[in-house]
């Protein structure tokens, strides 16, 4: 008498799960990572643009408009700091730092000469 298999038996069963769920959480993890890092560069851009337009504000007003201020985006505050300092020949130097608090802290920093 011959009998075909029928299915998969109880063993083969739980390996495959077993396999699975362990795929399953590898790419949940680097899925979680990937949303993070994404999220820190969407902060990083977004202080770079406020720190720039304050430049651009700098560079049409001259040093005058040299002050500090804050942004919010969402549940993040955004502070931007502006400083100047005598550089050579007569020129200006201007540092405008924008600070935030994320999981991790972090600051973009742009410097001008005018």
């Amino acid at each position: 008498v011959r009998w075909a298999p029928q299915g998969f038996t109880l063993i083969e069963v739980l390996v495959a799960m077993t396999l699975f769920s362990i795929a399953s959480l590898g790419t949940a993890s680097v899925l979680t990572n990937t949303m993070r890092a994404n999220m820190m560069a969407h902060h990083r851009t977004f202080a770079t643009t406020f720190a720039q337009d304050k430049m651009e504000e700098v560079r049409a007003n001259g040093t005058g408009a040299c002050a500090g201020g804050t942004a919010s985006q969402g549940a993040i505050t955004f502070s931007l700091a502006c400083g100047t300092a005598a550089g050579p020949n007569g020129t200006t130097n201007v540092t405008v730092t924008v600070t935030w608090a994320d999981p991790s802290s972090q600051s973009v920093q742009l410097q001008l000469r005018i």
